[in-house]
Parts: C-alpha cells; sequence; structure tokens
C-alpha cells in the first residue's frame, strides 16, 4: 500500500472521530444532565492543555519518536471518548475526560502529520510533489468532516451519550493503523542526558523558523487567517436574521463549505508543485478577504453563503499550501519540534484572542465582526505577497 494511500485512510479516520466528538460534545452532554458550565471549563482545559503540552510533546516525538507519540496520543484520545460515553454525569468524570483528550491530541498534533509526511517522501525520494500529498490528505480530511456532519444527527439521536463510543472506535483504529502501516528510523539523540536533548530541541525548533523567510512570515499569517474563526460565534444569529430560519440553514452553509473546500483540494491534487507556495497562499488570502467583504454587505441569506463559501474554497487552496511551507521547511530530525512551535503561536493567540472576543463580543455589530475578518485576510495577504515581490 503507498505511503499516501496509508495517510489518507489515517486522516480520514482520525477527522471523523475528531468531527463527531466536535459536534456532539455540548448538545449531547448537556442533554445528559451535564451543565454547560461543566462542559465550557472541559473545553477550557481542553486548549489549555493542547497550549501548555504543544511544545514539550513535540520535542518528546522528536527524541522518542513520532510513531510512538501519534499511538500513545491516540489511545488517550480513546480513553477519554470511554469516559464521556459513560453513563455516569460526575463533573470530575468528564473533565478529566477533556483533560485527556487535549493530552492525547498534543501528542499526536505535528507527530502524526510528520510521521505521515516522512514516510510518502521518503517511498517517492525525488519525484515526491508536497503539493499533491497535502491537498489528497486535505481532500480526505475533507471528506471525513462531511460524513461525519450529515451522520452524526442520526448517531446522536440513536446512540445519545454513547455517540463518543464510535468516535473512540476510530481513534482507537487509527491508532492500531499507525502502528502496524507506518515505519520510523530509530531517533538519534546528541547527549545523554535528557534535559540537555530537549533544550537543543527547542533551540533548533527556534532557530529552524527563525532561518526561514517562509516561516517567519505564516506566523503572522496565520494568525490573522484565525480572527474569522474566533468571530464565528456571531453567524449562526446572523443567519437566521437573514432568513435562514433554524439551524438546519446553518448545517446547510457547513456542509457546502466541506463541499467547496473538498472541491478545491480535489482540483489542486493534479497539479504538480509549484516554484513556490506563498502567491497561492497569498491569493487565496485575497479571495477570503473578498468573502467577507460580501458578507458585510448581504441582504439575504443566499448571498451570505456564497460569501461564506467563497472563503471555504479558499480555504482548500490556503490549508495545504500552508502544510506543505511548514512540513518543506524543517529538517526531519527536529520537524515535530518546528511544528509544535508553529502550533503553539496560533493557539496562544486563539486563546487570548477568545478572552478578549468574549468582553466585546456583544457590543459589536455582525458587519463590523466581518469588516474586522476582512482586515484582518487582507493584512495576510499583504504580508505574503511582500514576500512575493521581495523574492
Amino acid at each position: 500500500m503507498k505511503a499516501l494511500t496509508k495517510a489518507q485512510i489515517i486522516t480520514g479516520l482520525r477527522g471523523f472521530a475528531a468531527m463527531i466528538f466536535s459536534i456532539v460534545a455540548s448538545p449531547v452532554l448537556n442533554a445528559e444532565g451535564i451543565s454547560f458550565q461543566t462542559i465550557s471549563l472541559g473545553f477550557g482545559l481542553l486548549y489549555l492543555i493542547l497550549a501548555v503540552f504543544e511544545i514539550p510533546t513535540g520535542v518528546w516525538a522528536d527524541i522518542f519518536g513520532s510513531k510512538k507519540s501519534a499511538i500513545f496520543g491516540g489511545i488517550l484520545q480513546t480513553i477519554a471518548m470511554i469516559l464521556l460515553g459513560h453513563s455516569s454525569n460526575y463533573s470530575i468524570q468528564i473533565l478529566i475526560a477533556f483533560t485527556l483528550y487535549g493530552l492525547g491530541t498534543s501528542f499526536v498534533s505535528g507527530a502524526l502529520s510528520s510521521l505521515m509526511f516522512g514516510n510518502a517522501k521518503n517511498e517517492d525520494e525525488e519525484s515526491f510533489n508536497s503539493n499533491q500529498y497535502f491537498s489528497a490528505t486535505e481532500k480526505v480530511a475533507v471528506a471525513s468532516y462531511i460524513l461525519a456532519s450529515v451522520s452524526v444527527g442520526f448517531i446522536s439521536q440513536w446512540l445519545g451519550r454513547q455517540s463518543f463510543l464510535i468516535a473512540g472506535f476510530f481513534f482507537l483504529i487509527a491508532a492500531v493503523f499507525v502502528s502496524l502501516a507506518l515505519s520510523e528510523a530509530k531517533s538519534e539523540r546528541g547527549h545523554r542526558n535528557l534535559g540537555q536533548e530537549f533544550l537543543t530541541k527547542i533551540k533548533d525548533g527556534l532557530a529552524g523558523i527563525k532561518k526561514s523567510t517562509q516561516l517567519m512570515v505564516l506566523l503572522p499569517v496565520r494568525m490573522f487567517h484565525q480572527i474569522e474563526t474566533i468571530l464565528g460565534v456571531l453567524w449562526l444569529p446572523w443567519i437566521r436574521d437573514l432568513g435562514g430560519g433554524d439551524a438546519r440553514w446553518f448545517s446547510v452553509l457547513a456542509t457546502g463549505s466541506y463541499v467547496l473546500r473538498y472541491l478545491v483540494n480535489h482540483y489542486f491534487t493534479s497539479k504538480a508543485r509549484p516554484t513556490s507556495y506563498m502567491p497561492r497562499i497569498a491569493f487565496s488570502l485575497a479571495c477570503m478577504a473578498l468573502g467577507s467583504m460580501i458578507c458585510i454587505f448581504a441582504n439575504n441569506v443566499w448571498i451570505a453563503f456564497f460569501g461564506v463559501w467563497t472563503m471555504a474554497g479558499a480555504r482548500g487552496a490556503f490549508l495545504p499550501a500552508v502544510q506543505a511551507v511548514q512540513h518543506e521547511e524543517f529538517d526531519e530530525k527536529i520537524r515535530t519540534t518546528g511544528l509544535s512551535f508553529m502550533n503553539f503561536s496560533t493557539e496562544m493567540m486563539i486563546a487570548a484572542s477568545y478572552f478578549i472576543s468574549s468582553m466585546v463580543v456583544d457590543n459589536i455589530s455582525v458587519q463590523l465582526a466581518w469588516g474586522i475578518s476582512a482586515g484582518a485576510f487582507g493584512v495576510a495577504a499583504i504580508l505574503s505577497k511582500c514576500f512575493v515581490v521581495k523574492n
């Protein structure tokens, strides 16, 4: 079996499981008698754990092996789903489950993508096409999101809280598949002292970012790109106010967005690797800014859909390109550590922005929120374009 096919299977299994968890967590747990306060605290713990352990687990993976890290993380996520799927309503059990899920995700984050990328690159050697690889894996991820979005309503209605066990099953199957299907060379350590090895990996990871102009540009670009997601709490009532009716319209919006991303991913799957991904990143961000501007002036639900779907299609080009740059710019020995630093910076910005936006989000109009999003996309596009012009 080709390494790309293995990566697609793992991505699909994990994407489906993660989407099931993210969709059913709040409504299903609350329907079972667990307060929204406990659920919110659980998600807060999840993201706190992600931020705190992102870099240490990345370094751990580079020292002891990305494969071990990915398998261990998958097992932790499986245990978390079992705890959530159990009938007990003790708050401490729920919080432990969210904590384990966050810890498991931090062990998988970076390590698994680095491992799959390394397998595919080593297999194809000189003929390896990073554009095809990341577009193909992203396409499968989006397809799994669509499948989960369509099926989760039936799953949660039939199984209720046991829906989490479905997610746990897929996390476990993915972990087993990683253990059997992916290979990894034995990690080399430069120091006998583990503390020194950790410090060396951290210094090398930071040095890898500093010596790459593309990575230095991507740091603020990724942060500006996330602004629209942070303001996303306003979009459901906005769709309703434009005539969208009930939550089913929001489901149409989300499913349409995933379909557009899938089609764009499919288009780029057959393309050759570009000399540089930065022009594509700049153009996709400009399209997202355009989509946000359309939403500012939307006076009915279909124009709103068109604006959001424009942004979604652009993400189908943006996300694989960003992944390709990040994976190619880091040396294999520090790739997971480097990816962890890139993820950490974005996660900390998101966490801080959520706290800041929570204080003002009730006092700003949807039009202003879309204007902020358009401005953020525009700044990110200009930064990317400046890199293109400079080089």
